[in-house]
Parts: C-alpha cells; structure tokens; sequence
C-alpha cells in the first residue's frame, strides 16, 4: 500500500474527488492507477466504486483489461445519473442562496450548467421548463460585498487548498495603512454573515513551523501567490454548526437575554448545533452555548447592549 501523503482527507472528500474524476473523463479509470493517484489501497477504490455505484447505478461500467480492473461512468449527462427536474430546481434554490456572496463569474458558470442540464433533460423527454427566468428567493441586504475583483484570489486558494500549497498572500487588515504579505496554508474557505473567508495558519519563513491559525477576509485580499511550497498540518476542526471560527479549546457560556425582541430573535434561529435554549416564566431566555472562538461571541452578547448578560456557566 502506497505511503498515505494526504493525511487530511476524509473518506467523503477522497470519494467526491475519484467521483469529480471518473465524471469529466469518460474513459476508463484503471483500479491501480486510481490507488496510486489518491494514495490509498486498491480496496479503499473498490469501496468508493461500490458508494458510487449504489447511487449512479448501471452508468458506472467496470471490467476488465489485461487483469486490469477499470471503471468509468457510461455517459455525464445528467439524465443518466438520475437528476430531474425536482432536483434541478433544488439546485436552482441553492444558486439563490449562494448569489449574495459567490462571485458573478462562478455564478455566470452556474447559470449556464443549470441551463445546459435543463435542456439535455428535455432533449430527453423530461417533463419541466428548459429555464428559469425569474429567481426562486429574493434576497434583500445592506453593504453587500462585490466580490468580482477578488475571484483570482479564490480560484487560487482553492487550488492551494486542493493541493495543500502554502501562498504569499497579500493582505490588508482593516484600519491598517499598508498591505502586509504572509506565508499562509489555506485551509477552507468559510461564508458568514453575508462575508466570504479562507482560514488557515500562518507559517514561519523555514515555511516547516505554524505561527499563528488565523483568517483572513477574501475582500481585503490584495494578492495571492500560489508557492512550490507543500504544508501537512493538523488544523483546528470546523464545522459549520459551530458558533464563530475555531481557533481554541471549546467553552462554555450562558447568556441571559430580556424579554423582548431580544430574546425572541435569539430563541427563533440556530446559533449551534449544541445548543440549549431555556425559557424563563418571565419570557427572558438562557442560551447556553459551546464556542470556540471567545472574543466573537462577547462581541456578538455585547451587540445586544443591556438587553444580555453573561451567566456562569455549569
């Protein structure tokens, strides 16, 4: 079994990328080669091609060639893998939710596969409309973020990201006069209050040693610079039922809110996915919560001004 180099993927991220794999390329996947491509056992391939194949079904082919076991799916339209157009409309749905912070050039291409899938189905007799003039959700903000500048910069740290490469990123911090350049290790790019992020760590100048697990803002990003330099490192978990970025051991807090507004707009929404919400006789709530990130939950308690207030926690 070959060396595993890429300690950091999870099954699922190494089954979407053999599955992204076998869907742009028609051809035939040979087992061996897979194995060797994605760092890991002949057996770890047959289970993915047995995950895929529960769901794609008879358009996932397999044989043999020379004792060589090959895979490959039979054709990518959407048709054959089974999309209809119920779920081209739930994908439709998510377009909407991710218009008011995805770059117009990402949505452009997602416009374009929506409809080009469209059509194919109804090339093929599908029942449903071949496009959709009028968007499913309507979103209203204020100070929306224009993000068409800063598409090169997420096109390359998704490539670092992919890749495991550490940038040069050109970065000025808000209220700073002058840009400052980092060794940065992108980890994973995070969309939080209407607001694109890359978090990740910083490295020293031997680009061997992490200084500091940080983020950085996508719209105050000046430059990226993708480096020859590869990183492995254990990164923070994040996870998007978390309150705020992790960049510390969990705690525990609870909040007192007034009765009120305030604890009605605290008590209707998911602030995590540990959560616990205790509602008083007097119509005030308690929220108990997990963070792992301190000073933006006291930022966020704080925001309420008098109508909350800290409790300790059990």
């Amino acid at each position: 079994m070959p060396e595993k180099m890429d300690q950091d993927s999870s099954p699922s991220v190494k089954l979407l990328r053999v599955f992204r794999k076998l869907l742009l390329n028609g051809q035939r996947h040979y087992q061996t080669d897979l194995a060797s491509e994605f760092q890991c056992s002949a057996q770890t391939i047959i289970r993915i091609m047995a995950d895929i194949e529960s769901v794609i079904g008879a358009n996932l082919e397999y044989g043999l060639d020379n004792r060589r076991k090959w895979y490959r799916i039979s054709s990518p339209s959407p048709k054959l893998l089974g999309l209809e157009f119920e779920e081209l409309r739930y994908l439709s749905v998510c377009r909407d939710l991710a218009a008011q912070t995805l770059p117009e050039q990402i949505l452009s291409r997602v416009d374009d596969t929506i409809f080009n899938m469209s059509v194919q189905m109804a090339e093929r007799g599908s029942q449903g409309p071949t496009s959709q003039k009028e968007p499913l959700i309507t979103f209203f903000s204020k100070g929306r973020i224009d993000y068409r500048a800063a598409f090169p910069f997420i096109e390359k740290l998704l490539t670092a990201i992919d890749q495991s490469r550490v940038c040069l990123v050109r970065y000025k911090a808000a209220g700073a006069h002058t840009p400052k350049e980092h060794r940065f290790a992108p980890h994973r790019l995070i969309s939080m209050n209407q607001a694109l992020y890359v978090v990740g760590a910083t490295m020293a100048e031997d680009y061997g040693t992490v200084r500091h697990f940080l983020n950085f803002a996508i719209h105050r990003i000046q430059d990226v610079v993708l480096t020859d330099k590869t990183f492995s490192i254990d990164f923070p978990e994040v996870g998007s039922g978390n309150f705020g970025f992790p960049w510390h051991e969990p705690r525990t807090f609870r909040i007192h809110f007034k009765a009120g507004k305030a604890a009605d707009y605290v008590s209707e929404r998911i602030w995590s996915e540990t959560q616990k919400i205790e509602k008083q006789d007097d119509g005030s709530v308690i929220l108990q919560i997990t963070t792992s990130s301190e000073p933006e939950l006291m930022a966020w308690v704080r925001s309420f001004g008098e109508e909350s207030s800290l409790e300790t926690a059990p």
